[in-house]
């Protein structure tokens, strides 16, 4: 994990929203066998977008191994709880969900991706946005369908049920994939 976790000025830290796209989308390719993507099991991509560009960035963190993982979580917790407080009709709630879907994302950055998983915080006033980055630009985040429980690759299943919208994009930095969460919403 970075040393570097002082919350950036806004005008410091790029927004991942403001980078032209330059790559497009592509399916997954021929993935090693142990990955749960592989041919012959059920899924499709993630449909590509990008969020809006109105979010302002609040905190970024580079995380290069699954045990920044633990690190991501508490400080994002942490982040958020003080970022939404006063906003978010539950704030807890927010914070939880957008960790959970958060820790996914970075999980499947550092498992199916290239490392380190870059990921950025962002809010508008209504959402909050997290964006999870990887230099792996040849694969398209994989929706797995038809599995048992247990046999893993339903992160970005979670991810779109517990996310306000989820979407990723390419550009010349990377993949990039991105989930919102509603301070506002009541449930």
């Amino acid at each position: 994990m970075s040393d570097a976790l002082e919350p950036s000025p806004p005008t410091l830290a790029p927004s991942p929203v403001d980078a032209p796209s330059t790559v497009s989308p592509v399916p997954p390719a021929a993935l090693p066998p142990d990955d749960p993507t592989t041919a012959g099991e059920r899924g499709h991509t993630l449909p590509a977008a990008r969020p809006h560009d109105a979010f302002v960035p609040v905190r970024r963190w580079v995380v290069d191994s699954p045990a920044g993982l633990r690190a991501l979580r508490a400080e994002l917790r942490e982040q958020l709880s003080a970022s939404t407080s006063g906003r978010a009709v539950r704030p807890a709630r927010v914070a939880e969900t957008a960790v959970l879907v958060t820790s996914e994302l970075a999980t499947n950055a550092l498992t199916h991706g290239r490392p380190p998983a870059h990921v950025r915080l962002a809010l508008d006033g209504h959402l909050v946005l997290v964006v999870v980055s990887d230099d792996d630009a040849a694969h398209a985040p994989f929706l797995a369908e038809g599995r048992a429980p247990g046999e893993g690759g339903f992160g970005l299943q979670i991810a779109r049920r517990l996310a306000h919208e989820v979407g990723w994009w390419v550009d010349d930095a990377g993949k990039h994939v991105w989930a919102t969460f509603d301070v506002d919403a009541t449930s």
